[in-house]
Protein backbone atom coordinates (compact mmCIF):
# COMPACT_ATOMS: atom_id res chain seq x y z
CA UNK A 1 0.00 0.00 0.00
CA UNK A 2 1.34 3.53 -0.93
CA UNK A 3 1.33 6.56 1.24
CA UNK A 4 -0.38 9.49 0.66
CA UNK A 5 1.01 12.22 -1.20
CA UNK A 6 1.61 15.25 0.86
CA UNK A 7 -0.83 18.12 0.18
CA UNK A 8 1.31 21.49 -0.31
CA UNK A 9 0.60 24.24 1.88
CA UNK A 10 -1.69 26.46 -0.23
CA UNK A 11 -0.49 29.51 -1.39
CA UNK A 12 -1.56 33.33 -0.69
CA UNK A 13 -3.74 34.12 -3.87
CA UNK A 14 -1.86 36.79 -5.87
CA UNK A 15 -3.41 39.27 -8.01
CA UNK A 16 -2.33 42.38 -9.88
CA UNK A 17 -3.45 45.99 -9.49
CA UNK A 18 -5.73 47.91 -11.68
CA UNK A 19 -3.44 50.91 -12.39
CA UNK A 20 -0.23 49.12 -13.41
CA UNK A 21 -0.84 46.09 -13.63
CA UNK A 22 2.01 44.80 -11.30
CA UNK A 23 1.12 41.41 -9.24
CA UNK A 24 0.59 42.06 -5.44
CA UNK A 25 -0.84 40.01 -3.08
CA UNK A 26 -4.29 39.74 -2.98
CA UNK A 27 -5.16 40.69 0.75
CA UNK A 28 -2.56 43.45 -0.23
CA UNK A 29 -3.20 47.25 -1.42
CA UNK A 30 -5.85 49.53 -1.27
CA UNK A 31 -9.34 49.39 -3.09
CA UNK A 32 -9.68 52.31 -5.11
CA UNK A 33 -13.67 52.56 -6.72
CA UNK A 34 -14.11 49.45 -5.92
CA UNK A 35 -10.57 48.11 -7.36
CA UNK A 36 -7.36 46.65 -5.81
CA UNK A 37 -4.35 48.59 -6.61
CA UNK A 38 -1.13 48.27 -5.19
CA UNK A 39 0.38 50.79 -2.49
CA UNK A 40 2.40 52.86 -4.75
CA UNK A 41 -0.71 53.68 -7.37
CA UNK A 42 -2.78 54.53 -4.01
CA UNK A 43 -0.11 56.83 -2.76
CA UNK A 44 0.13 58.75 -6.22
CA UNK A 45 -4.05 58.50 -6.79
CA UNK A 46 -4.03 60.25 -2.98
CA UNK A 47 -1.30 63.16 -3.71
CA UNK A 48 -3.63 63.32 -7.10
CA UNK A 49 -6.53 63.98 -5.01
CA UNK A 50 -4.94 66.16 -2.53
CA UNK A 51 -3.58 68.38 -5.42
CA UNK A 52 -7.11 69.20 -6.08
CA UNK A 53 -7.90 70.49 -2.81
CA UNK A 54 -4.92 73.02 -3.88
CA UNK A 55 -6.61 75.52 -5.63
CA UNK A 56 -5.99 79.00 -3.64
CA UNK A 57 -2.62 80.19 -5.50
CA UNK A 58 -4.61 79.34 -8.82
CA UNK A 59 -7.78 80.81 -8.11
CA UNK A 60 -7.02 84.26 -10.18
CA UNK A 61 -5.90 82.47 -13.23
CA UNK A 62 -8.50 80.35 -13.04
CA UNK A 63 -11.06 82.96 -12.84
CA UNK A 64 -9.15 84.73 -15.99
CA UNK A 65 -9.57 81.38 -17.64
CA UNK A 66 -13.23 81.17 -17.51
CA UNK A 67 -13.56 84.89 -18.31
CA UNK A 68 -11.28 84.03 -21.64
CA UNK A 69 -13.63 81.38 -22.27
CA UNK A 70 -17.24 82.59 -21.99
CA UNK A 71 -15.96 85.97 -24.00
CA UNK A 72 -15.01 83.49 -26.91
CA UNK A 73 -18.39 81.37 -26.32
CA UNK A 74 -20.30 84.53 -26.36
CA UNK A 75 -18.42 86.24 -29.78
CA UNK A 76 -19.29 82.93 -31.25
CA UNK A 77 -22.84 82.82 -30.42
CA UNK A 78 -23.07 86.60 -31.38
CA UNK A 79 -21.70 85.97 -34.36
CA UNK A 80 -23.76 83.39 -35.56
CA UNK A 81 -26.66 85.59 -34.49
CA UNK A 82 -25.96 88.25 -36.58
CA UNK A 83 -25.01 86.20 -39.25
CA UNK A 84 -27.90 84.18 -39.67
CA UNK A 85 -30.42 86.68 -38.14
CA UNK A 86 -31.66 83.79 -35.84
CA UNK A 87 -31.11 82.95 -32.12
CA UNK A 88 -30.21 79.52 -31.82
CA UNK A 89 -30.13 79.02 -28.17
CA UNK A 90 -28.21 75.79 -27.89
CA UNK A 91 -25.26 77.82 -28.40
CA UNK A 92 -25.52 78.61 -25.14
CA UNK A 93 -24.19 75.64 -23.98
CA UNK A 94 -20.56 76.38 -25.54
CA UNK A 95 -20.45 79.61 -23.57
CA UNK A 96 -20.45 77.36 -20.42
CA UNK A 97 -18.43 74.68 -21.59
CA UNK A 98 -15.88 76.89 -22.69
CA UNK A 99 -16.18 79.17 -18.97
CA UNK A 100 -16.23 75.45 -17.71
CA UNK A 101 -13.09 74.70 -19.84
CA UNK A 102 -11.59 77.52 -18.92
CA UNK A 103 -11.58 77.12 -15.88
CA UNK A 104 -10.21 74.12 -15.10
CA UNK A 105 -7.46 74.52 -17.78
CA UNK A 106 -6.66 78.14 -15.18
CA UNK A 107 -6.73 75.80 -11.88
CA UNK A 108 -4.16 73.23 -13.30
CA UNK A 109 -5.00 70.23 -11.39
CA UNK A 110 -7.42 72.03 -8.90
CA UNK A 111 -10.87 70.65 -8.55
CA UNK A 112 -13.94 71.97 -6.20
CA UNK A 113 -17.02 73.46 -5.95
CA UNK A 114 -14.96 77.16 -5.40
CA UNK A 115 -14.26 76.50 -8.85
CA UNK A 116 -17.30 75.14 -9.90
CA UNK A 117 -19.03 78.22 -8.81
CA UNK A 118 -16.24 80.48 -10.63
CA UNK A 119 -17.37 78.26 -13.53
CA UNK A 120 -21.02 79.02 -13.56
CA UNK A 121 -20.23 82.55 -12.82
CA UNK A 122 -18.43 83.44 -15.94
CA UNK A 123 -20.71 81.37 -17.97
CA UNK A 124 -23.30 84.28 -17.08
CA UNK A 125 -20.98 86.73 -17.26
CA UNK A 126 -20.52 85.64 -21.10
CA UNK A 127 -24.37 84.54 -21.67
CA UNK A 128 -24.47 88.31 -20.22
CA UNK A 129 -22.11 89.72 -22.81
CA UNK A 130 -23.55 87.66 -25.84
CA UNK A 131 -27.14 88.91 -25.34
CA UNK A 132 -25.95 92.58 -24.90
CA UNK A 133 -23.94 92.49 -28.14
CA UNK A 134 -26.72 90.66 -29.86
CA UNK A 135 -29.04 93.66 -28.84
CA UNK A 136 -26.01 95.98 -29.60
CA UNK A 137 -26.12 95.14 -33.02
CA UNK A 138 -29.90 95.21 -33.90
CA UNK A 139 -30.35 98.30 -32.26
CA UNK A 140 -27.06 100.06 -33.80
CA UNK A 141 -27.52 98.33 -37.05
CA UNK A 142 -31.81 99.36 -37.06
CA UNK A 143 -32.18 102.61 -40.05
CA UNK A 144 -34.98 103.77 -37.34
CA UNK A 145 -32.43 104.33 -34.81
CA UNK A 146 -30.12 105.75 -37.10
CA UNK A 147 -30.62 109.44 -35.78
CA UNK A 148 -30.23 108.26 -31.87
CA UNK A 149 -26.52 107.77 -32.92
CA UNK A 150 -26.45 104.88 -30.39
CA UNK A 151 -22.95 102.66 -31.07
CA UNK A 152 -22.04 99.65 -29.26
CA UNK A 153 -20.98 100.89 -26.19
CA UNK A 154 -23.50 104.21 -26.18
CA UNK A 155 -24.65 104.76 -22.24
CA UNK A 156 -28.38 104.53 -22.86
CA UNK A 157 -27.55 101.38 -24.84
CA UNK A 158 -26.32 99.88 -21.55
CA UNK A 159 -29.79 101.06 -19.77
CA UNK A 160 -32.13 100.18 -22.54
CA UNK A 161 -30.57 96.47 -22.10
CA UNK A 162 -30.64 96.27 -18.50
CA UNK A 163 -34.17 97.29 -18.32
CA UNK A 164 -35.52 94.73 -21.20
CA UNK A 165 -33.26 92.15 -19.92
CA UNK A 166 -35.73 89.85 -17.91
CA UNK A 167 -38.30 90.51 -21.03
CA UNK A 168 -36.32 89.17 -23.16
CA UNK A 169 -35.58 85.73 -22.52
CA UNK A 170 -37.87 82.93 -23.59
CA UNK A 171 -38.37 79.98 -21.12
CA UNK A 172 -36.38 78.32 -24.41
CA UNK A 173 -33.76 81.00 -23.75
CA UNK A 174 -33.87 80.29 -19.86
CA UNK A 175 -33.85 76.06 -20.75
CA UNK A 176 -30.63 76.67 -22.58
CA UNK A 177 -29.21 79.16 -19.97
CA UNK A 178 -29.68 76.13 -17.29
CA UNK A 179 -27.67 73.69 -19.42
CA UNK A 180 -24.92 76.47 -19.76
CA UNK A 181 -24.83 76.30 -15.92
CA UNK A 182 -24.62 72.47 -15.67
CA UNK A 183 -22.15 71.99 -18.52
CA UNK A 184 -19.78 75.02 -16.60
CA UNK A 185 -20.69 73.50 -13.25
CA UNK A 186 -19.70 69.96 -14.08
CA UNK A 187 -16.20 70.54 -15.83
CA UNK A 188 -14.49 71.74 -12.79
CA UNK A 189 -16.08 69.17 -10.71
CA UNK A 190 -13.76 67.06 -8.38
CA UNK A 191 -13.03 63.45 -8.81
CA UNK A 192 -14.90 60.86 -7.90
CA UNK A 193 -13.29 58.44 -6.23
CA UNK A 194 -13.12 56.52 -3.19
CA UNK A 195 -10.43 55.60 -1.32
CA UNK A 196 -11.05 52.43 0.91
CA UNK A 197 -9.19 49.87 2.89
Amino acid sequence: MSEPEAIPPSQPEATVCSLCQNPMAAEAGTSINGHRVCDSCAAQVQAELEAEQQTGARFPIALAGGAAGALVGAIIWAVIVVATNYEIGYVAVLVGYLAGHGVKLGAGKGRGQSLQIAAAGMAVFGLVIAKYFILAHFVVSDPSTAELGLGYFSPGLFIVFLQNIGSSLSPFDLLWIAFALMTAWRIPAPSKIQVGQ
